[in-house]
């Protein structure tokens, strides 16, 4: 597959200063409303803390709303110097190590409304890919094997040993990849949004089909960004603007970040890692309006000893729309025998 990264004077692909200031003014009505609902989300999870002090319900119960890894007190930020440069991480609670990869394009935010419901089990830990959320940006377009090296290089960094990986969409490949080359390294995985074997004629389609060029172009008049929020809507139908204003803004923040990982983890064939990685225990798990996830189900004819969970009421953004429902699921497969 030809190489499609991006190049640092690709204008068509940066926001210059100009640029971004004529797009804000022109779209400052729209998200002033969208912030408008974010900080009355916020209002909601102050008064859901102060009721649910008084009320002596649960840790979990008291955080069941969470707009980002920021509102979480037990959540505690470090950064590593790595290949790439430096890559953020956060980590939360304790317990065996559970390992969250986030998906391309998107960052560590994506697993914020876990955290409560995780924490009291495991010690939780995530970081942004390079190029992703607060990592540095790397000199290259990385590929899935990259990515994986910078789980590695984190759990090195932070002592695990051996720890359970749950991986989504991209993150899947790389959740595999990881096990795959370090079985030792990797106990029980979860891979969520990832769809079954497909030959790489087939994955050079569905790339080609997915209009990454057209997401990632910013015109003038903003119009870019409108389009975006329309498909976030679409995306998250079931979700209120403050919660569709979280992945949004989760996601557009990377689209002007050098390199776009969709491409490089697209190049990755997963055959081989499949195989590799059959016998380990297993959940997969699609949220059931995902327009992106095919044949995830052939897969437990690969594995075998997996299993397969369906999530209601997501999609695309599962873990922003759903996530106490992916908790509820992750602790019971990875608390069934203990």
């Amino acid at each position: 597959m030809a190489s499609q990264s991006r190049s640092s004077n690709d204008n068509s692909y940066f926001c210059q200063d100009e640029k971004a200031t004529i797009i804000m003014v022109k779209l400052a009505p729209m998200f002033a409303s969208l912030l408008f609902a974010a900080c009355a989300n916020g209002q909601q999870l102050s008064d859901n803390k102060a009721l649910n002090d008084e009320s002596g319900l649960s840790s979990s119960e008291a955080h069941a709303v969470v707009l980002r890894t920021t509102a979480i007190p037990e959540i505690r930020q470090g950064y590593l110097d790595a290949d790439h440069g430096q890559i953020h991480y956060w980590e939360a609670g304790s317990g065996p190590a559970l390992l969250l990869i986030h998906q391309a394009a998107s960052s560590t935010e994506e697993f914020a409304g876990m955290v409560p419901h995780l924490s009291d089990h495991f010690r939780v830990i995530s970081f942004d890919w390079p190029g992703h959320g607060m990592s540095d940006d790397p000199n290259r377009e990385l590929l899935t094997d990259d990515f994986a090296n910078s789980a590695l290089s984190l759990m090195d960094h932070l002592d695990v040993s051996r720890a359970h990986v749950l991986g989504n969409h991209g993150g899947a490949l790389v959740a595999m990849h990881l096990a795959w080359k370090h079985p030792s390294r990797v106990d029980r995985i979860i891979l969520s949004g990832t769809s079954g074997i497909k030959d790489m004629d087939a994955v050079q389609e569905f790339s080609d089909n997915l209009g990454l060029d057209e997401m990632n172009r910013i015109d003038r008049e903003g119009n870019s960004l409108s389009a975006a929020w329309t498909r976030f809507t679409n995306y998250m139908p079931n979700s209120e603007p403050g919660e569709v204003m979280r992945a949004f803004m989760n996601n557009v923040t990377v689209r002007v970040r050098p390199f776009d990982a969709h491409y490089g983890v697209l190049k990755y064939d997963r055959r081989p890692a499949v195989m590799g990685i059959k016998d380990k225990p297993i959940l997969l798990m699609q949220a059931v309006n995902d327009p992106f996830v095919s044949d995830q189900e052939k897969l437990l004819d690969i594995f075998t000893n997996a299993k397969r969970v369906e999530i209601p009421n997501a999609g695309v953004f599962a873990f922003f729309e759903a996530p106490e429902q992916h908790a509820i699921e992750i602790n019971r497969f990875l608390l069934e025998n203990e």
